[in-house]
């Protein structure tokens, strides 16, 4: 089997790849800036607002992860269009999101959902909640340098998931039986407020950490100031909604009844990643 694992230098993509590779398959790893092939992975330049590097992406594969194309004007159909261009792809997993079908239409996941459904290939689509690794990643500086993190989210509580857990399910759902027609609910083993979060990566980094709940207007007013578009501002609004509304307090066994093994703790990849949120210089190239 050879899988084309769309946004695999990404969140999920890249712990997806691994997570195939160990299982033994071959890979295709399809981004905008490939880099050098290794053992077990090709890589091929992927684009979806290019649709020249389409048809050497999918030559040659018959499983497909999706990571939609979000940032992409006429995103709500390309979905579709890619999928009616690999004929010979067998199975699909989509990556969506904890609560798609609750969100404004800005928000493409359910559109998304809907196209893989119809596409007459074996699908399983993925709703993970927050990842983890946003503390590690897009949340690190203001942690890390201001100790401090502030979001409309109220105080109400998230089941934080690992990408590696969405990543192993993904090759599970691509690789054996009984996951065909599946919308797989992902989360960590437990479900924790942002304040209780701060205090994990604080013991964590022996540091102090604090958050702060705006209000939508607040955070609707910093995004548009650092240049966010409505659409984008919409679609931020619309996940926060979730979290205060407690869409996302849910906690599932689904990564231990499919991995076999328990959903990875937030403490686990705090003391994993530590140095993210500790001052001074950060090697990039050592990112979480």
């Amino acid at each position: 089997m050879t899988v084309l694992v769309l946004g695999a230098t990404g969140k999920t993509g890249r712990p997806v790849v691994d997570a195939l590779v160990a299982r033994g398959v071959k890979v295709v790893a399809a981004s905008r800036n490939p880099g050098r092939a290794t053992d077990g992975i090709e890589t091929v330049r992927f684009d979806w607002a290019d649709r020249t590097t389409w048809e050497q992406a999918l030559a040659n594969v018959d499983g497909l992860y999706v990571v939609g194309p979000y940032a992409e004007p006429n995103g709500a159909v390309l979905v579709r269009e890619l999928l009616s261009a690999a004929p010979q792809v067998q199975r699909v997993v989509l990556l969506s999101v904890l609560g798609a079908d609750l969100l404004p239409d800005v928000v493409l996941m359910a559109g998304w959902e809907a196209d893989v459904r119809s596409s007459g290939k074996e699908w399983t689509i993925l709703r993970p909640n927050w990842f983890q690794q946003n503390f590690g990643e897009g949340f690190a500086t203001p942690l890390r340098e201001y100790s401090t993190l502030e979001l409309p989210a109220a105080d109400a509580a998230l089941g934080f998931i690992d990408t590696r857990d969405i990543a192993e399910v993904a090759a599970a759902a691509l690789t054996e039986p009984g996951h065909a027609g599946q919308i797989h609910v992902l989360t960590g083993p437990e479900s924790l407020s942002h304040t209780m979060v701060m205090a994990i990566l604080g013991a964590a980094a022996s540091r102090e950490f604090r958050y702060t709940a705006l209000t939508a207007d607040e955070f609707a007013a910093r995004l548009r100031a650092a240049g966010a578009d409505d659409n984008s501002i919409t679609w931020q609004l619309g996940l926060f909604t979730l979290i205060r509304d407690g869409v996302n307090a849910i906690v599932t066994d689904t990564v231990e009844r499919i991995t076999g093994h328990p959903a990875r703790s937030l403490a686990a990849y705090a003391a994993e990643h530590a140095e993210a949120w500790r001052k001074g210089p950060v090697n990039r190239s050592e990112r979480p």
